[in-house]
């Protein structure tokens, strides 16, 4: 009997660390992780003009069917005092480190500036190579004053491959300018990210304060693009 009752003891011995290692290695792997859902309100590209008060349109997150919006973290990184490209980051972060971010873009303009703002191609620019093509629509190309008497211009190709042939901004010429009281233009520095390449040169570059119209011809791998463009 004293056999049966030691045999008894080590089963149950065996049993209970078997159970116990079950549930050590089990513990945890049907846990459900909820992810929070963050929306941001209004439009997510804004310009504003220079010293004005940026006004946020709003955001919200959920997670789990509880409003979480308190736990939101906002990075705001606009300088409303200097022109430029800005932005505002959203994120939330849950329990388990699954984060959700978005972000709004902010431009900064100043409306007392002249040459800085928005410019939109004229449809009948063209491109000089093999064969004579126009545009054929209107591309947009910011122009920004950098605080030094150079103005930065996001595309001194108004668009030709950045969005007329959708290769993205990458291959769009950014350039540096300068632009003397008479309206002449003197390009300062460019570059096609790209193609890591720049361009051969430019002439016939002016600015129209009346019409708030630009014309220039870019020189680039031998081929000549002949922009007119005007500020809105």
């Amino acid at each position: 009997m004293k056999k049966n009752y030691l045999y008894l003891a080590m089963f149950a011995l065996v049993a209970m660390f078997a159970t116990s290692c079950q549930e050590v290695t089990t513990e945890g792997l049907t846990r459900i992780t909820y992810y929070p859902q963050l929306t941001l309100e209004g439009e997510t590209y804004i310009v504003m003009d220079k010293g004005s008060e940026f006004v946020e349109p709003g955001y919200s997150a959920i997670l789990n069917g509880e409003d979480v919006t308190k736990d939101v973290k906002v990075d705001n990184s606009i300088d409303s005092s200097t022109s430029g490209i800005y932005s505002v980051t959203y994120s939330i972060v849950n329990a388990d480190g699954f984060a959700s971010t978005a972000s709004r873009t902010i431009v900064v303009l100043d409306p007392a500036d002249a040459v800085e703002g928005f410019y939109y191609t004229d449809p009948t620019s063209y491109r000089i190579a093999a064969a004579t093509g126009e545009y054929g629509a209107e591309f947009e190309v910011l122009i920004l004053n950098n605080g030094d008497g150079t103005y930065s211009v996001d595309d001194m190709l108004a668009g030709w491959y950045a969005q007329r042939a959708g290769y993205g901004m990458d291959y769009a010429m950014q350039g540096i300018i300068t632009v003397a009281e008479d309206g002449t233009i003197t390009l300062v520095d460019n570059f096609v990210p790209g193609w890591g390449d720049q361009a051969d040169g430019m002439t016939d570059a002016t600015f129209d304060a009346a019409t708030k119209t630009i014309n220039w011809n870019v020189g680039y791998a031998g081929m000549n693009f002949v922009v007119t463009m005007s500020k809105r």
